[in-house]
């Protein structure tokens, strides 16, 4: 078998969520946002995901430093935002060179930059916002956005102009680390990325950009996770299972609160290895007794004559896998503690 891989890029993405502002019952009293990336994508086009891309270099520009310590944050205090103490993915360690940000406060700009992008939405403070302890991310509106998202998608390293001009500083302190996941060996393009989450008081107004963006919602996980279910739009894998983890929340400030208490244990990375069943597709996971021990051993799904099921039947007693019968029609089994603290995902056809 070949183990001519392709390049491993890094990306960032943003769980962008925000309180309800219609009064109705619901599964939850908030909402994602996803965007429908265009048919014309390069990676996985007309899919339903969360806001984000691929890092840029001025993501890492040290001009970053000077920029907040204009406003009294010092290089200090941008180490470690989330003070985390457990282990993490190899992205959250690796640098460009000795002049390049902390991974940890990169990563959160590139969220934070191409949600700008994507969406128009800015997620930044300023000096009257800089103190709050709300724990809920900050927006600004108040700017010529058209023109300023058409600026920085053509030249990323324009971020830092706006922001100037702006006299804001982006909101990295409440973006919090959430998960890590990686591009199977069967893809030709692949990414590993990094997943943030945030919370905000009440959705922004979007205004998309049309050359990457189709559409965008504000919608509750569970009414995503049913949609896919009902072949109204598709999710990827991150994505379904993502939302599914969402459905454990009723209230999101207990979930912004969890997700900032989990953070300092660290990442586990989610790095896929697909096998094709007689019946549909099996993504093992980290932790499964049927995961290998070197999860790029090929570029190519592994065929096993069985079906979905079978194959569930044969595994020992640690499960960790999402199956697939389709695009659709998807299952997600975890049965042990993860040492990360995350919780299970909620299976969406059972509420």
């Amino acid at each position: 078998m070949s183990k001519l891989l392709p390049k491993i890029r890094s990306s960032s993405s943003l769980i962008l969520l925000a309180k309800n502002q219609v009064e109705k019952a619901t599964s939850c009293d908030y909402n994602a946002l996803l965007l429908t990336r265009t048919q014309k994508s390069t990676f996985m086009p007309e899919s339903s995901v969360f806001p984000g891309g691929v890092c840029d270099a001025s993501d890492s520009s040290p001009a970053w430093l000077e920029h907040f310590q204009r406003n009294e944050i010092s290089a200090a205090k941008l180490q470690n935002l989330g003070h985390v103490k457990g282990p993490r993915p190899d992205i959250f360690h690796t640098k460009a060179d000795k002049e390049s940000l902390d991974p940890s406060l990169a990563l959160r700009l590139t969220a934070i930059r191409e949600t700008f992008e994507e969406l128009g939405i800015l997620l930044c403070r300023d000096s009257k916002s800089l103190t709050s302890t709300s724990g809920y991310g900050a927006f600004y509106d108040q700017f010529d956005r058209a023109h300023w998202q058409h600026i920085v998608h053509n030249n990323a390293s324009r971020f830092l102009e706006l922001c100037k001009q702006l006299d804001v500083l982006p909101d990295v302190w409440s973006l919090h680390e959430w998960s890590v996941w990686r591009t199977p060996s069967t893809f030709k393009k692949r990414f590993e990325t990094a997943f943030f989450m945030t919370a905000l008081e009440q959705e922004p107004i979007v205004h998309i950009e049309p050359n990457e963006v189709k559409d965008c919602a504000w919608r509750s996980p569970l009414d995503y996770l049913q949609a896919s279910l009902r072949k109204e739009l598709w999710l990827p894998p991150p994505q379904f299972y993502e939302l599914s983890r969402c459905l454990k929340f009723s209230s999101l400030d207990n979930l912004r609160q969890f997700a900032a208490e989990r953070e300092v244990k660290g990442i586990q990375l989610i790095h896929p290895v697909v096998h094709k069943c007689k019946n549909g597709v099996v993504h093992l996971l980290p932790g499964d007794d049927a995961y290998p021990a070197d999860p790029d051993a090929s570029n190519e799904k592994i065929e096993i004559d069985l079906s979905v099921e079978e194959f569930r039947a044969k595994a020992n007693a640690k499960l960790h896998r999402s199956e697939h019968w389709n695009q659709h029609q998807s299952q997600l089994i975890i049965n042990f503690e993860r040492d990360d603290g995350q919780v299970h995902p909620l299976d969406p056809t059972k509420l």
